[in-house]
């Protein structure tokens, strides 16, 4: 069959993320299978080797997109650990997933004296009253999960808007590929999927094109047209918009979701409506609630698993070496550890995935 792609004019970004893309899906373009798919990467410690001395007497404000999703509090409840270990004053804000709560903390950190702002999961043209105050104190504010620096693609703001210092992400064009080689391996190259994009995300954003390159590789595949969410849809109106595609489109046989906290109101409107034996879910972080839902044969059948402490630690590490003025490592997200987990390579029940090796050693030894 010929790949119906109704989706790739969609991706603005298309050009820009293409040569990215085609080279994280090389290693599986000759062996599309889910073995190949489930390597950790990278398999060993692969951050940074240059001391950075802690700076003491610091104080971080930690602002993550939202309380109520745990791809936000995870790397941020990280950092948190990270600095407190190494002495550092920690105040966490709640992003509230809204612009204006998100603006505020910001301004609040700045009165109450931080010397570092880090945000995770938060678009730099959503809080630009944040950053101007950030600027004007001279407060260096670095994001993580955004996806906006290297590895990924460089997006800058639009027009004259201020941007962080650095993102920590991983390669979430890799990501998006690698859920793609799991679906068509899956489906015996078979796959007809519904992709959810959250344009709101730029990580989402790089991983939907990652999805879509990976699955223009599979000829028998059909693409269908985006399914469009946002953070104020994702609790109240986003399962049921899948559930009514899925009806209205009965040969769609798999949903690519963004990210595990939406991913979970899909899977459970899936189950209630009864289509839980047509329709399979692979999702996108690592949350243990989602693991649990692939442990218990409940839609979800693989979760494209980041470290999201990893991110963390590895966000304190550049903000560390900001503070004293010393280079920053490149790619800004300093090998961020992912893995495509299934049924046969679970962590334990009520866990989130993590990397097989002990980084946080590493990067304490580093900080010293």
């Amino acid at each position: 069959m010929r790949l119906k792609d109704i989706a790739g004019n969609a991706l603005a970004a298309g050009a820009l993320l293409a040569s990215i893309s085609l080279a994280a899906s090389a290693a599986y373009a000759d062996d599309p299978t889910k073995e190949a798919t489930r390597v950790e990467t990278p398999a060993t410690f692969q951050g940074p080797t240059e001391a950075a001395k802690a700076p003491k007497n610091i104080k971080v404000a930690i602002i993550p997109c939202a309380a109520a999703f745990h791809g936000c509090t995870s790397p941020a409840d990280a950092a948190a650990e990270a600095a407190k270990a190494i002495g550092w004053t920690v105040t966490q804000y709640d992003g509230g997933g809204d612009q204006q709560k998100q603006n505020a903390a910001m301004l609040d950190a700045v009165s109450a004296g931080a010397n570092v702002i880090l945000l995770m999961a938060i678009d730099p043209n959503f809080v630009q009253l944040g950053l101007a105050a950030a600027k004007k104190a001279g407060i260096p504010v670095l994001s993580g999960t955004d996806s906006t620096n290297t590895p990924n693609p460089v997006i800058k703001p639009t027009g004259d808007n201020l941007n962080y210092v650095l993102d920590v992400s991983p390669s979430l064009v890799e990501v998006g590929h690698r859920m793609a080689d799991w679906t068509i391996a899956d489906s015996g190259g078979k796959a007809n999927v519904l992709i959810i994009k959250a344009d709101e995300f730029p990580s989402v954003r790089a991983e939907n094109q990652g999805q879509v390159e990976g699955l223009k590789a599979c000829s028998g595949c059909v693409i269908q047209p985006f399914l469009s969410t946002t953070s104020a849809q994702v609790a109240t109106t986003l399962g049921q918009q899948v559930v009514g595609y899925l009806r209205s489109h009965p040969e769609v046989n798999y949903v690519l979701g963004p990210f595990d906290p939406a991913d979970v109101f899909i899977v459970n409107a899936i189950a209630q409506a009864g289509l839980g034996d047509r329709v399979k879910v692979v999702a996108e972080l690592g949350d243990g609630q989602n693991l649990d839902f692939i442990r218990n044969k409940r839609v979800q059948v693989a979760d494209a698993a980041i470290d999201n402490t990893y991110i963390g630690y590895a966000v304190i590490d550049q903000a560390i070496r900001v503070l004293n003025k010393q280079p920053v490592i490149e790619p800004n997200g300093e090998n961020v550890p992912f893995q495509m987990l299934d049924e046969t390579n679970l962590p334990p029940p009520g866990t989130d995935w993590r990397a097989s090796y002990d980084y946080k050693s590493a990067y304490l030894k580093l900080w010293q």
